[in-house]
């Protein structure tokens, strides 16, 4: 397999050679992230191998990621820390379906860095977890149940905010007709 990465931007493929051959190629990704966040959660590294194949216009980008990641857990708020797997299987051709495939660039390389950032972002939590047993900053004021902690202890009502508590003594009468 001749190599068709580019060596000057390491994310890149040759396209006159990978779809001159109409074969395949690979690329190992070793990306160090800085600038690809979401509000509570930051990319760090990519890592992995992807696989390039030619098919007639068509160019078909596929393997497997890792992502690693940190954010503030959404209970506790301290820095969590995971490492997601990315599945890839991208279409990239000369008449692309905008939100499908992705245009063939008329610069005779393929840049997989915009791809992989579109990936990144829909990869990142939303609101990171540490762990689903987290119970919080201050567990005592307010609890936090976790899903398998039915029927235990942690049923005890939790205390009612003072602001809210006049509420409590409202009663409504029902009428009866008859």
């Amino acid at each position: 397999m001749e190599e068709t990465t580019n060596p000057e931007t390491p994310l890149c493929f040759d396209l006159p050679k990978l779809l001159k051959r109409g074969g395949t190629a690979t690329i190992q990704i070793d990306w160090d992230l800085e600038e690809v966040s979401t509000t509570y959660s930051q990319a760090h590294h990519l890592g992995g191998e992807l696989r390039a194949e030619a098919s007639g216009d068509k160019v078909v980008v596929s393997g497997e990621l890792n992502l690693g990641w940190s954010g503030p857990c959404r209970r506790c708020l301290e820095t969590t820390r995971g490492v997601d797997e990315l599945a890839v299987s991208e279409i990239y051709e000369t008449d692309s379906t905008d939100g499908e495939t992705f245009e063939i660039p008329l610069n005779q390389i393929l840049d997989l860095r915009p791809m992989l950032q579109e990936l990144m972002l829909l990869a990142l939590p939303l609101t990171p977890l540490c762990s689903y047993d987290c119970r919080g900053p201050i567990p005592e004021e307010y609890p936090a149940r976790s899903p398998g902690s039915q029927g235990t202890e942690q049923d005890i009502d939790p205390p009612i905010d003072p602001r809210w508590e006049a509420l409590g003594a409202l009663t409504f009468e029902q009428k009866e007709d008859t």
